[in-house]
């Protein structure tokens, strides 16, 4: 059935789709430039809810390629050829001494399948076969096709024109023998498998699919990968260690000459802040980023997958900083690498050390350590916490009262009470914080928010010898006199200069 479709707004330089008597999903065209509004609500749900039933089907025969896809996330290159590869994963379960400390890494997508990567793409509207022997391990095994999980129809991206189709993820349990599915969009194919669950060895047959460009720091030589590179069709691939995997268009891919400079760059990223949150490296997963043309909010956010803005549209331009490392090493005044330290160091926050306000402050720890240790300073870091700001935002805030309100509207007024901390004390001070809390485990949950706080002062001051009561309280952010009582046998510390009076 022909589909018919007004186009208006041209003068914006987007273009929105307007209201129509009919409209598809299944061939509804939504992309960077032709965007669906977030006012044509019931269409919207009616799209939502036909990708849900479209990627839970099992009809693989009859589901057919969504014309979005070609846009995003992209088709193949002419040419492909469908092959048949075996491909096996090794599954190590969660050691046991890290179930308590991931647990409390709320913000880092503990609840999500471990994801691995079998170096193939699926086409869309083309089936793929995955042949399963009898004699494996099935429990918890399943395929997914495509790496961009973020749904649109919620949170930010739910009150947003949408750029791309909102749900775009196939995902179906394995069974042994002959397993066959078809995604609409296609993507990148993964093995998922919860990180709790048994070790295992398994091997797979997966037919009629293509190869994707898949580079393994140590594994892979430069001639493969440039071999890899030349033949390629597919949209996607990766670049991967045992720490980071990073998901990455061919356009971007195809600039990479030198793999193995970028992935031990991100070997150092990652292993410096799981060296600041006293984490072992390697942890029981690798993390991973992908850049995705519209994501369910933010810049960037944390989780697993790390999501990424990605959307020249948009301004949002974070592929090419990902793969060079001149610019990842390049301070940027906030941008793209400040942002990616920023979501790692969210899945490194322990919720026990996460009190009211500092969801967007604790993180940035992890920022400040990595321009420390690994850029060599500050410099330009982030605007937000320049001297000039810094003695800005201080003024002000004592000149109107502090207060705890106040205190927790702005993470970067925030930040400049841990970074006095940190300016102090060092590092060493905070790694030990840390190790401190893992010893705690997940038992205290139930804290109020009071008792969080008193808990975090009560915990530092008595790895630094000093009584940080009194210092916390000018701040505004109030201790209590049990607590203070407490770590009366440390002599009270307090900044010079503060609150600055020049």
């Amino acid at each position: 059935m022909k589909q018919l479709f007004t186009l208006v707004l041209m003068a914006t330089g987007l273009t929105t789709f307007a209201q129509t008597a009919k409209k598809d999903p299944a061939t509804i065209l939504i992309t960077p430039n032709q965007t669906l509004s977030k006012n044509d609500t019931i269409f919207r749900k009616q799209i939502s809810k036909w990708s849900d039933d479209i990627l839970k089907s099992t009809d693989y025969k009859h589901i057919k390629a969504q014309p979005s896809s070609a846009v995003f996330p992209g088709e193949a290159k002419a040419g492909y050829k469908f092959i048949s590869e075996n491909v096996s994963i090794e599954h190590k379960k969660m050691a046991d001494s890290l179930v308590g400390i991931v647990s409390t890494l709320g913000y880092s997508g503990i609840e999500s399948e471990t994801m691995y990567s079998t170096g193939l793409y699926a086409i869309a509207g083309e089936y793929i076969e995955i042949e399963v022997a009898k004699s494996a391990n099935l429990n918890g095994l399943e395929v997914q096709i495509g790496a961009h999980s973020d749904r649109l129809d919620v949170w930010v991206a739910g009150e947003e024109d949408w750029r791309r189709m909102p749900i775009i993820t196939k995902k179906q349990k394995l069974v042994a023998g002959k397993n066959f599915l078809t995604s609409p969009f296609g993507g990148l194919i993964y093995i998922d498998l919860n990180s709790k669950a048994e070790s295992r060895k398994i091997d797979f047959k997966i037919s009629h699919a293509i190869s994707s460009p898949n580079f393994i720091l140590g594994k892979t030589s430069l001639a493969d990968w440039k071999e890899q590179l030349k033949n390629n069709k597919a949209p996607w691939g990766e670049l991967a260690s045992e720490n980071v995997i990073l998901t990455l268009p061919d356009s971007v891919l195809q600039t990479i000459k030198n793999p193995e400079e970028v992935m031990k760059l991100w070997d150092l990223i990652v292993g410096g802040e799981m060296e600041l949150a006293q984490m072992p490296v390697p942890f029981y997963r690798a993390q991973r980023l992908v850049p995705d043309e519209h994501i369910g909010g933010g810049y960037m956010h944390s989780g697993y997958p790390i999501m990424i803005h990605h959307s020249p549209t948009r301004h949002m331009v974070s592929n090419e900083i990902m793969a060079d490392p001149a610019l990842l090493m390049k301070p940027s005044g906030g941008g793209a690498n400040w942002g990616f330290f920023h979501e790692i160091g969210h899945n490194m926050q322990n919720l026990n050390w996460v009190f009211g306000g500092t969801t967007e402050v604790s993180n940035n720890f992890f920022s400040l350590y990595m321009f420390d240790r690994l850029i060599g300073g500050r410099d330009n870091a982030h605007v937000a916490i320049s001297n000039a700001n810094t003695q800005k935002q201080m003024k002000k805030y004592f000149a109107d009262g502090p207060s705890y309100e106040k205190w927790q509207d702005d993470p970067f007024l925030g930040l400049i009470m841990f970074r006095q901390m940190q300016e102090a004390f060092g590092w060493e001070s905070f790694k030990a914080f840390f190790r401190a809390y893992q010893k705690i485990g997940p038992s205290i949950d139930e804290l109020n928010d009071q008792q969080k706080r008193d808990l975090w002062v009560k915990t530092y001051s008595n790895i630094v010898k000093r009584n940080l009561v009194p210092f916390w309280n000018k701040w505004g952010v109030s201790i209590s006199e049990a607590t203070n009582k407490e770590l009366s046998v440390y002599p009270q510390w307090m900044p010079y200069n503060f609150p600055p009076q020049n």
